[in-house]
């Protein structure tokens, strides 16, 4: 088994990688073009908290104004991306075609941006992947969360806990769903069962859409002794957006 793996390193060393996207040869390591990488859509200027776009009123300070008025459960939020072209095929590709290699792209991409927001700060000392509910679960076939969390983990050298958090009570898709249908929706639908040994760490999801999820498994986590949660995601959907 060792040589063969030794192999296959050197055999995928030699072979030219391709961009996902258009198909042309890709940068070293990760499977993008330059053109690619460059045109995905990078957050801009967001609030540190939420990581929506920051509107002209709050445009002089770090916090919008809706988490200064009701703060969220969670410290800072790190969004990739806004969840636009091509970024919302990559993700749905993920989730309903079963592309994980772009889990693994994300991934990359995300521990990257990661690396440079944390030059400064603590970083995590644990990455806890949004559980999906038993019978998502195993319609799908696995946790795209999960999947995108790997080479994360891996490249920050950061523990991870996939099997202490449960979502106990399936739920809807969020977007379709009133505002209090949303609120209502994910209320209760998380339970943690097992001491995750940790004060600061770090969840991570594919898409924040509504940011109610977040919120109700966040705030389980903070009613279990978390002290420090930090908000990891490839893509932040605008308010205005009706997607996922």
């Amino acid at each position: 088994m060792l040589h063969y793996n030794l192999i296959k390193k050197i055999i995928n060393g030699l072979l030219p990688t391709t961009c996902v996207l258009c198909g042309s040869a890709a940068r070293q390591n990760i499977d993008l073009c330059a053109p690619c990488q460059a045109d995905m859509p990078w957050v801009g200027s967001v609030c540190k908290l939420c990581a929506l776009p920051m509107s002209a009123n709050d445009t002089n300070q770090s916090v919008c104004g809706k988490c200064l008025h009701w703060p969220p459960p969670f410290t800072k939020t790190f969004a990739l991306c806004r969840y636009e072209a091509p970024l919302d095929y990559l993700i749905t590709a993920i989730k309903f075609n079963h592309k994980l290699v772009y889990a693994r792209l994300l991934g990359e991409l995300l521990a990257d941006y990661l690396t440079t927001q944390y030059q400064n700060d603590a970083i995590p000392e644990l990455i806890i992947p949004v559980p999906l509910h038993p019978q998502r679960l195993r319609e799908r076939g696995f946790n795209q969360a999960l999947e995108i969390a790997r080479p994360v983990a891996k490249k920050l050298a950061i523990k991870m806990d996939f099997k202490s958090c449960h979502r106990i009570r399936p739920t809807q898709a969020q977007a379709s769903l009133s505002a209090d249908e949303r609120a209502q929706n994910v209320k209760q639908a998380f339970q943690i069962k097992l001491d995750l040994k940790a004060k600061h760490i770090a969840v991570l999801d594919d898409v924040i859409t509504t940011g109610l999820t977040m919120h109700a498994f966040c705030e389980q986590l903070q009613n279990n002794g978390i002290e420090r949660i930090d908000v990891w995601c490839c893509a932040r959907t605008p308010l205005h957006s009706n997607k996922l």
